[in-house]
């Protein structure tokens, strides 16, 4: 009996090591702000991968497409019925992710005895002002991590924080517009995707960064295969629903 504590941890990190395994090779997702509200990117192959949540809450997550679609129903689910319970200004992407989202993650990862979810996941919550936006991500074992600039969400540790090195030297840049935004987001999908195709030796050292033709050549590869997708919640948009996603047209041209 002495020794079940340990096996319950050797157990977790083994459980750890295999879901990082199997999200390694997904998709990075990005999350920016600018001038005119909040930007969710990644590229697609086949599936949508970015939902609205609510009228100013939207998400995006890699990992297993049954995972990602029965967590997707949950909280879109339980931000409806909170919304016809009580009010709409009730749903907040706080209270969906401390007594929803993260409880689930968090039982399913260390309950050993079951299956654990293969999924990451990023939200984003259009505030009422720009000072309150908010990105959230949920790793599988349910630790959350927030930002009111930028996140993303990617295989390993090691992929997302090359990520947040190339997204935390634009930070500064605070009137971004949308399409400046778009190529920040793309080019920072592009570091994420590069690292994921590495060694996991290489990923591990020191230079993760990429030069921006390595970048695009990333994205024209990716784009043989799949499609850029973004969603975005805007100030401007009328109405009480924020949430949209970009057409074709209006990646082109951004593209430009």
């Amino acid at each position: 009996m002495r020794d079940e504590p340990y096996r319950w941890i050797e157990a977790i990190q083994d459980r750890r090591d295999y879901i990082e395994d199997e999200l390694r090779l997904g998709s990075p997702v990005v999350g920016v702000t600018y001038d005119a509200g909040m930007m969710l990117l990644t590229v697609s192959k086949g599936q949508r991968k970015i939902f609205e949540v609510h009228d100013r809450i939207a998400l995006s997550a890699i990992g297993h497409p049954a995972d990602i679609e029965r967590l997707r129903m949950l909280v879109t689910d339980t931000a409806s019925v909170q919304g016809f319970q009580n009010a709409t200004e009730d749903i907040n992407l706080l209270r969906l992710t401390n007594y929803t989202l993260a409880p689930a993650f968090k039982q399913a990862f260390e309950s050993i005895v079951g299956e654990a979810y293969i999924i990451k996941m990023l939200l984003a919550e259009l505030g009422s002002t720009s000072g309150k936006n908010q990105f959230t991500g949920i790793n599988f074992d349910g630790i959350v991590r927030t930002d009111p600039s930028f996140a993303v969400i990617g295989g390993t540790e090691v992929i997302e924080t090359g990520m947040q090195k190339y997204l935390t030297a634009a930070k500064t840049d605070t009137d971004r517009d949308l399409t400046t935004a778009f190529r920040l987001a793309l080019e920072t999908w592009a570091i994420g995707k590069e690292l994921s195709s590495r060694g996991s030796e290489e990923t591990e050292s020191e230079e993760t960064q990429i030069d921006t033709t390595q970048m695009y050549g990333v994205i024209d590869t990716a784009r043989e295969e799949g499609e850029i997708e973004v969603g975005v919640l805007e100030t401007a948009q009328h109405g009480t629903n924020k949430f949209r996603l970009l057409t074709s047209q209006e990646i082109e041209a951004a593209l430009k």
